[in-house]
């Protein structure tokens, strides 16, 4: 979900597995040329979603990278299908009232299907609905009962079988 951490940790995580991290925002943002929010008003989701299933398609599976995707990439095209395919999945299960103080803190501009809305956490609640299917998909699942050292061990050996 949007502002669930999957940039931050993803960081952190790379680092600790000894992996390259990589941003599929980022890479939209870089291959694109224009913000998220821009492509979104320019061209609309649609294209969005294609762009960012063509790039997420182009990265390499199974290689020592750790990939953070935008929170609706496994929710198209077969994208969880690739995703899960390609290496160990994680899901980031942050419950709607934190997501939602997050954005108002944090990313309050930065989320066009989410921006000009009235009831933040209503509308969070109801894309994790929509979501959820696909995130729990996931090989795993970290949320805040999740003890963190435990799950870098399980991840590490994941990864390494």
């Amino acid at each position: 979900m949007p502002s669930s951490g999957k940039s931050t940790l993803g960081r952190r995580l790379a680092k600790e597995l000894g992996y390259t991290f990589i941003d599929l925002d980022q890479m939209i943002v870089n291959d694109q040329d224009l913000s998220i929010p821009d492509i979104f008003s320019k061209y609309g989701e649609d294209y969005f979603r294609e762009v960012e299933s063509r790039l997420l398609k182009s990265i390499a599976p199974n290689q020592k990278y750790l990939v953070a995707t935008g929170g609706g990439a496994p929710c198209f095209f077969d994208n969880m299908d690739y995703i899960l395919e390609s290496g160990v999945s994680v899901y980031l299960d942050v419950p709607v009232e934190e997501l939602a103080q997050r954005i108002k803190e944090y990313a309050k501009d930065d989320r066009p299907l989410l921006s000009g809305l009235t009831d933040l956490e209503t509308a969070l609640a109801a894309k994790l609905a929509e979501r959820v299917k696909y995130y729990s998909r996931a090989h795993l699942t970290l949320d805040s009962e999740t003890n963190f050292l435990e799950f870098i061990q399980l991840l590490q050996r994941l990864v390494n079988e």
